[in-house]
């Protein structure tokens, strides 16, 4: 177990668990919490032992967002907000986001503000049946941030993301499943259980598969369908010529489970 003083970070087998923990204030986003959650991130990122990576929260919510009892210095004057968000709040949704391993968000209770932009910025979620993502700054005149109106829009399409902006509206776990902002939803103390061992099959499966289509289905957002087929030809190449191509078509004619060594 990892030492950090706002999160807890473990590892078994092929698969790290990052918990945020500060739950006596619901886990809302501290300046050491969102420096340590990147460093935790960039941590299982930069493991060759590590497949996949479970992102999961402590007590009953899972973020409440920004942590707004927090004052830092400078926080009066004309642009810290955009400072501090494109310091420390947009690199850490962009390396969840870049990361070359899958991300499996475990949400409990609410993922609120920019704490739903953390879970949608994962690539994979699992949900406690009482879950819910909530962005409520239409509610205080101000707007969604952390990637929140990316994410929706390429989930949701704009008329749908602009209706839950507009009208700060919950989304439960069930119409999270229904519009795909969910993969799974679970009973809560089935959460972490459920979550890692969803992690777990993931983690199970070719590692160059996994880093490559996460880039690809990432980057076709912003492509035409030329584009999307040029990047597949480029990378099956690449990948056709690795190590773990041959492990696995020589397991499939030999009949047993390849060995993946992410190369």
């Amino acid at each position: 177990m990892e030492l950090f003083e706002t999160l807890l970070y473990s590892v078994e087998g092929r698969v790290a668990t990052i918990t945020l923990n500060r739950p006596q204030v619901r886990n809302s986003l501290n300046q050491k919490l969102r420096l340590e959650l990147r460093q935790a991130v960039e941590k299982a990122g930069a493991d060759d032992r590590i497949r996949a990576v479970v992102v999961a929260a402590s007590g009953d919510g899972f973020c409440a967002g920004a942590d707004l009892t927090e004052r830092l210095p400078g926080s009066d004057r004309n642009g810290f907000v955009t400072e501090v968000l494109n310091k420390e709040y947009n690199p850490l949704i962009l390396a969840i986001r870049n990361s070359p391993k899958p991300f499996v968000c475990a949400v409990n209770g609410a993922a609120a503000g920019v704490g739903s932009s953390l879970a949608m910025a994962c690539d994979l979620t699992v949900m406690a049946e009482d879950a819910y993502l909530f962005s409520a700054f239409g509610a205080i005149s101000l707007i969604p941030d952390g990637g929140n109106h990316k994410f929706l829009l390429e989930q949701l399409g704009s008329k749908r993301a602009f209706e839950i902006i507009a009208l700060s509206q919950k989304l439960d776990a069930a119409r999270c499943l229904e519009l795909g902002l969910a993969n799974r939803v679970v009973p809560a103390e089935e959460l972490l259980k459920q979550a890692t061992a969803f992690a777990g099959k993931v983690a199970e499966a070719a590692p160059l598969t996994l880093q490559y289509s996460k880039q690809i289905l990432r980057e076709a957002q912003a492509y035409d369908m030329e584009s999307v087929m040029a990047l597949e030809a480029e990378i099956q190449n690449l990948l056709y010529r690795s190590r773990d191509f041959r492990e696995g078509a020589s397991a499939f004619f030999e009949k047993r489970q390849p060995e993946f060594e992410g190369r």
